[in-house]
């Protein structure tokens, strides 16, 4: 890096020389010589990331007031807070309504509900953001705040609420003029997520394209690697299985195992599920140990039962049929155990097709009674209802064959995925 002029540093000490010439010709040369002022210099280049701010000192300042005014938030209920917020100006800052976004993102799955508490706390403070916020950062912050809105209501199950907040989101997009592609990008990845939900598929897998171009312009390794992990369920559910392989693999190689653990065990589990639909048996069980040790750091207990649901199902393409029936069973019972009468309903169809190829009547008969259970739950919509009652039926009578199984459990599943989400 040159020195800076005589005349430049001339002009600097005298307070003459401009703000963008200190930025070109004066802080690099500082930064280059010291190498805590340029560590502290990437920490504030994460930090404007993470708070999605253009100014330095409210990316440093108001991100570490956040954690501590979000602290004093959470003492009271969520009316309350929307009180507080609507009368005290320190919550009004852009720092606390970012880090409210990023709890809702960590909430959505398991916490849907609480994910769209957090994400309203953050519209009402973006009501009150003041002159100091440019207009049109406050238009992609709303971007943001509608597309978390809608993609947390597509959780719940509430597809027309969830369609609403997308198209808010559209509006405040089409308004802003700042041309940040990385908000486009989030923006088109949740609404494929949506149209996914709603099935329709085609849309989905054009959002898709359209939000991993934008993240490939802006090298934003994560979001390759999440919507890679889009664009392979959206693969595998049109029956396209060998590319949805294609994509989970290439999104394996995007991503760091230890900066994206969580993301990384749910590319490789969806891989795991690929491969079993497919057949590849062999090559999924070369897989399992590697699943089950990224599992033990991140997965939710339910997510470890259907990793063991895995397991039953590539124990019996590798026609190790007691091995398989053991596995489906612990998983059956989990399901039952938990109330989960749909899942319930589709591992007693493997156990179904399995006891079928043995001829085994009197399991089968067994078996019909056992999900009797599924047969209460309010997710066992009126045509999987009749459905289970034609395989209970089917059992007890001793006519129920492996195509009718397998029949019933393509069914299901088909169903499963339109009521999705």
């Amino acid at each position: 890096m040159p020195h800076p002029s005589l005349e430049t540093l001339a002009r600097w000490l005298a307070g003459r020389l401009e703000h963008d010439e200190v930025l070109t010709e004066i802080a690099p040369h500082l930064l280059e010589r010291c190498p805590e002022c340029q560590a502290k210099h990437d920490e504030i280049q994460q930090l404007l990331g993470e708070v999605g701010h253009w100014d330095e000192e409210i990316a440093v300042v108001e991100s570490r007031e956040a954690p501590e005014l979000l602290a004093w938030l959470n003492q009271y209920a969520f009316e309350e807070q929307l009180q507080i917020i609507a009368k005290r100006d320190e919550f009004h800052t852009w720092g606390l309504c970012r880090l409210l976004l990023k709890k809702s993102q960590d909430a959505v799955f398991q916490e849907p509900e609480k994910a769209i508490d957090y994400v309203e706390l953050a519209d009402r403070i973006a009501d009150h953001l003041g002159e100091v916020y440019d207009i049109n950062w406050i238009l992609d912050l709303r971007t943001q705040i509608f597309s978390h809105l809608g993609n947390a209501r597509r959780v719940l199950g509430e597809l027309r609420s969830a369609d609403a907040a997308f198209r808010k989101a559209e509006v405040c997009l089409t308004r802003s003029t700042t041309g940040n592609t990385l908000v486009l990008a989030d923006f088109l990845g949740l609404k494929s997520s949506l149209r996914r939900a709603q099935r329709r598929l085609d849309e989905a897998l054009e959002l898709a394209d359209s939000a991993l171009s934008l993240y490939h312009q802006n090298q934003h390794q994560h979001g390759i690697a999440k919507t890679l992990l889009l664009k392979a369920k959206l693969c595998e559910e049109t029956g396209s299985l060998e590319q949805a392989i294609e994509v989970l693999e290439q999104g394996a190689r995007q991503l760091d195992p230890l900066h994206e653990p969580t993301l990384y065990a749910y590319a490789r589990f969806n891989l795991l599920g690929c491969l079993t639909q497919s057949g590849r048996d062999a090559e999924a069980e070369r897989l399992l140990p590697e699943v089950r040790a990224l599992f033990r750091e991140v997965a939710q207990p339910l997510d470890l039962v259907r990793l063991r649901w895995a397991e039953a199902s590539i124990a019996y393409g590798l026609e190790r049929a007691e091995e398989a029936e053991a596995a489906y069973r612990d998983v059956q019972q989990e399901f039952l155990d938990r109330r989960m009468g749909y899942d319930a309903a589709l591992v007693s169809l493997d156990l179904a097709i399995l006891y079928a190829e043995r001829g085994a009547t009197r399991d089968l008969k067994r078996l019909a009674s056992e999900v009797m259970p599924a047969f209460e739950s309010r997710e066992v919509h009126r045509e999987a209802m009749a459905a289970l009652i034609l395989f209970q039926n089917a059992c007890e009578e001793e006519r129920l064959t492996v195509e009718l199984a397998r029949h019933l459990a393509t069914f299901l599943r088909r169903e499963r995925k339109v009521r999705a989400e």
